[in-house]
């Protein structure tokens, strides 16, 4: 593990320069040869603190390997599905396969490391986020064509059975799901955003902006809780289920290689009313050291953020970024996590990463 505690100085001699969606050790024209020496070691290192709370949480035994190398093509939703001990996650988007569109999912067994394809019965297109909650598996969708907008669907992790939930807000469809959560009541949070109509997977009119839905558990009543500003991308809540959080990725414009310089890439919280059906006194939380931000929280309530070179893991009381677990640099980019006990799986471009050996417990009660 490598500390910045004390290294980066706050002033700094000589020309340096990085963009914001690069990862800090990539940092151009530094020509302090001090700085570029302790750039080029972080850049091989696999744990990068920023602040002592960061060895507390991993503490010093926590190791990463990279289980499954798949293709450049970018892997999300990933759900550790503790009555089967096997991972959940799916491949995303265009441009491979039938134009991005599969029927298909992936699952990882975590005693064999055997890999295999999955098909629902019926299949569940365009699988894009995941909760694993009360023995069963929460998916949401892009929408497939013209023939299914976004769909919330729930999937029996032995049979594969699936069964559709929702897949309309008052007959209005949805321009494509992203991400979910679920609140200690069984409460939705449903984030629909722009990436599948502007992907073109599917072809409804895009019918609203990026919007945050709460569904209510037991009627499946719905409504808007929040409208982003750019994009909607994943969201978490709070171990006690009083905050959410809500990164905005409008800096996402089309493909992972097309991005806007100027759009959002911030991470908002807000309180939950007791009801769960109203957000509020929204507050800036943190903007991404480098790229943007998919999000889960853990048991502690420390967020873990998936942020292109890794994962950044961020205190909910100050926003500051204690450290950054990487996924080796290059082509690789984290862009989600699941939880399990003492160890977390990391889905992203280049495969799946397994970090074992962390001190603090991680997966939450429900």
């Amino acid at each position: 593990m490598y500390s910045y505690l004390n290294l980066l100085p706050h002033f700094m001699n000589g020309t340096f320069n990085r963009s914001a969606l690069d990862a800090l050790w990539l940092t151009s024209e530094a020509t302090d040869s001090r700085l570029s020496q302790t750039l080029d070691y972080a850049n091989k290192t696999e744990f990068v603190a920023y602040d002592s709370k960061f060895f507390n949480i991993i503490g010093p035994d926590a190791t990463i390997e990279h289980v499954q190398e798949l293709a450049f093509q970018s892997h999300e939703a990933p759900c550790y599905l503790k009555d089967t001990n096997q991972l959940f996650f799916v491949k995303w988007g265009p441009p491979r396969g039938d134009n991005g569109t599969h029927p298909w999912q992936y699952l990882l067994d975590l005693d064999t490391n055997e890999l295999i394809k999955i098909r629902t019965n019926p299949p569940t297109y365009n699988a894009h986020g995941c909760v694993y909650y009360n023995h069963s598996t929460y998916v949401v969708t892009d929408g497939y064509g013209d023939k299914q907008s976004g769909q919330l669907v729930r999937i029996d992790p032995r049979t594969l059975k699936q069964e559709t939930l929702l897949n309309n807000f008052l007959v209005q469809p949805f321009a494509g799901f992203n991400d979910l959560e679920i609140d200690p009541r069984g409460n939705f949070y449903l984030t629909d955003s722009k990436s599948a109509w502007r992907r073109r997977i599917i072809d409804f009119a895009m019918p609203a902006n990026p919007t945050v839905y709460f569904v209510q558990r037991d009627t499946y009543r719905m409504k808007p809780v929040h409208i982003t500003d750019g994009n909607a991308n994943g969201i978490a809540i709070s171990p006690d289920g009083s905050t959410l959080y809500v990164p905005d990725t409008g800096v996402s414009k089309y493909y992972p290689t097309e991005r806007t310089p100027y759009g959002n890439r911030d991470l908002s919280a807000f309180d939950i009313s007791p009801s769960g059906s109203i957000l509020s006194n929204r507050r800036l939380l943190s903007n991404p050291i480098s790229y943007f931000y998919g999000i889960r929280v853990s048991r502690n309530g420390w967020i873990f953020c998936g942020a292109g070179d890794g994962v950044d893991v961020i205190d909910p009381e100050t926003g500051f970024t204690l450290g950054t677990i990487r996924v080796g640099g290059g082509d690789n980019l984290a862009v989600s996590v699941a939880f399990g006990r003492y160890e977390l799986w990391i889905a992203g471009r280049g495969g799946v990463w397994h970090v074992k050996g962390v001190r603090e417990r991680l997966h939450r009660d429900w």
